[in-house]
């Protein structure tokens, strides 16, 4: 098989993934989208049976609440330790993610790992997201905080979901 058709398979895969990840059946993309996607376009795609384009790509994902830089991970194989965590760890902290776009205003470090972390793990549907205590002291470091301002700041702001 040539590259382009084992890139346009792992491309489709991701998208069938996402797509499941949001709960939805190729039915329900068509009728989301008010019929401009239809199921059997959308099949297609993650097939590979057809090409699509990059526009139609990034409207998909538009759809699918995912960025498309989801679909291009920078190593196809996922790094464990960020997946799954540190086996080590003493406390993770769970923060939530809904409100991502407003975190960047007050935290764009934080913002950007939150985001390196969904697009890691591939995770598109979470509303929060457990992290490491470690990666949290090292993101209040690169601000200039302590670590318990840090958590004050995230409290305040109600980014911090869950402490266990």
């Amino acid at each position: 098989m040539e590259f382009d058709r084992l890139e346009a398979l792992r491309v489709g895969q991701e998208l069938k993934k996402i797509r499941k990840q949001r709960g939805l059946s190729l039915a329900d993309v068509e009728a989301l989208s008010g019929g401009r996607w239809k199921a059997v376009v959308v099949g297609s795609y993650e097939r590979a049976d057809r090409a699509i384009t990059v526009g139609r790509l990034s409207s998909l994902m538009a759809l699918y609440q995912a960025p498309i830089s989801a679909l291009f991970p920078l190593s196809h194989t996922r790094s464990e330790g960020v997946r799954s965590g540190d086996s080590g760890r003493s406390e993770e902290l769970t923060l939530e993610i809904t409100r991502r776009h407003e975190m960047a205003a007050h935290s764009f470090a934080l913002s950007q790992f939150v985001t390196y972390i969904i697009n890691v793990r591939g995770d598109w549907n979470g509303h929060v997201i457990t992290v490491r205590r470690s990666d949290l002291e090292m993101i209040a470091t690169c601000e200039g905080l302590s670590f318990n301002d840090f958590i004050e700041k995230l409290r305040v702001h109600r980014f911090l979901a869950l402490w266990r």
